[in-house]
């Protein structure tokens, strides 16, 4: 058997923060990547027009709008239509003095990046994963790592809404700005965006260390570095007491070569997972090779190559972000708890940092944010995990991620968030039959 290089089990492990492309289904059925969602609606329309959208949105009794089914929340289940954006993807137009470009929201993050550097643009900042189409990136506030770096929806400069009667609205910050603010972060609750400009960057490389380190150390270190890099993050295998940190800067050095291995890390991913759960008493054990095959390593290549990971191993995840001021202890009381449950687990936590913003239903408004993911496996049962670390994650203040599984109804999200009142305000006046609601957003939202 071929030899398995520290990187490429490095490549495997890191890619356990998120998920992999899924094609949509031909069928009347439909289920997220993880597969702890499914629907099976009356019709799914794959839109390959405006106008196609324009005419299910007058003839649907309730919508809910597809991206790339990476939500492990409810958001997307509709028992009537659920409509995809995904033939529509691609570049509009750009703005190449104001390093601005617009895409279709069924724009794929890969596309929209790769796309962006064929201009000289970068994306501000980007997750690891960039399989996400670009609308449900907006809708939930997805987010990458740094601590002056906020979520992607604060880069956004404007949104083509078409309302729930099938007409198109222009919203920026000097056209309808109420209603930009909201669809910013907007949940799929007030049209169906079909166009998203974006704020860039002039196109830049990153140059990415990565060490392996005990999870105190990572701690440390983190809070220590966490403005002194662009991107910084760590991993932690809680059971093993490991870590694995990477750092990204700008740099102006030589790419480096790509790397290539005939073994595949994600099915070697998938064996140890597999084995971790039928043999709980070697987690600890599996979870320690981490140092053994992973080392320190460099790599130089353009952000939209550096930022994504390839990956296939199915999870769920819960993720909050913590104040920062309370991020430390947040995880600190949350990974004891978990060494001291009979709960096990293998993939590790992942601890990111943002910068705070002024989105009206935004996880990070007003206050810079620890983010932390917990992952399950998908062939596991998540919710004694996820019932494990709430608690202790809503105990320092946390806002949970919009795709992400959460337990909380508007009676505990209402008070997180100054500008709720705001916000549903816009929706009713955007949508007041609720053609984008479901059972679960009007609980969500608190909507009768």
């Amino acid at each position: 058997m071929p030899a398995l290089t520290r990187r490429h089990l490095l490549q495997g492990l890191t890619a356990l923060s998120a998920g992999a492309y899924s094609l949509p289904s031909l069928s009347n059925t439909w289920r997220n990547w993880s597969g702890n969602q499914h629907a099976t609606p009356q019709q799914i329309i794959y839109a390959q027009s405006e106008e196609q959208i324009s005419d299910a949105l007058r003839q649907a009794k309730n919508l809910r709008v597809v991206g790339g089914s990476h939500s492990f929340s409810a958001l997307v289940p509709s028992s009537d239509t659920l409509l995809s954006l995904e033939p529509m993807n691609g570049l509009v137009a750009h703005d190449a003095a104001q390093y601005q470009a617009t895409f279709w929201a069924g724009s794929r993050l890969a596309q929209v990046s790769s796309e962006s550097a064929k201009l000289g643009q970068s994306l501000i900042n980007e997750p690891d994963i960039n399989v996400q189409s670009l609308g449900g990136t907006i809708s939930t506030a997805t987010h990458g790592t740094g601590g002056q770096l906020k979520c992607l929806s604060a880069n956004v400069e404007k949104i083509r809404l078409f309302t729930a009667e099938g007409l198109p609205l222009e919203c920026s910050t000097s056209a309808h700005p109420e209603i930009f603010r909201a669809a910013q972060v907007g949940l799929g609750c007030l049209g169906v965006m079909t166009q998203i400009t974006l704020q860039n960057e002039p196109l830049y490389k990153l140059k990415e260390t990565v060490q392996v380190c005990s999870l105190e150390e990572a701690v440390s270190t983190v809070a220590a570095e966490r403005l002194q890099h662009r991107h910084v993050e760590f991993w932690g295998f809680v059971d093993g007491g490991k870590a694995i940190i990477k750092r990204q800067m700008l740099t102006d050095e030589p790419d480096t070569p790509p790397l290539t291995s005939s073994i595949d890390e994600n099915e070697l991913l998938e064996f140890v997972a597999d084995t971790a759960q039928k043999l709980p008493w070697l987690n600890s054990t599996l979870q320690k090779l981490v140092g053994v095959f992973v080392e320190e390593s460099t790599r130089v290549g353009p952000s939209w190559q550096i930022f994504p990971s390839p990956r296939t191993v199915a999870f769920n995840e819960m993720e909050y972000q913590i104040p920062l001021e309370q991020g430390f202890a947040c995880f600190n009381e949350l990974t004891e708890a978990m060494r001291n449950s009979d709960i096990q687990v293998f993939f590790p936590l992942e601890f990111r940092f943002v910068q705070a913003d002024e989105l009206w239903l935004s996880p990070f408004y007003g206050q810079d944010c620890v983010s932390i993911s917990i992952h399950q496996y998908a062939q596991q049962n998540y919710q004694a995990l996820f019932a494990l670390a709430e608690p202790i994650l809503r105990k320092y203040g946390g806002r949970p991620h919009w795709g992400k599984w959460h337990s909380l109804t508007s009676k505990e999200l209402a008070p997180l968030y100054p500008h709720w009142q705001d916000f549903l305000t816009v929706r009713e006046a955007l949508d007041p039959q609720g053609k984008f609601l479901t059972p679960y957003l009007r609980n969500l939202l608190g909507v009768v």
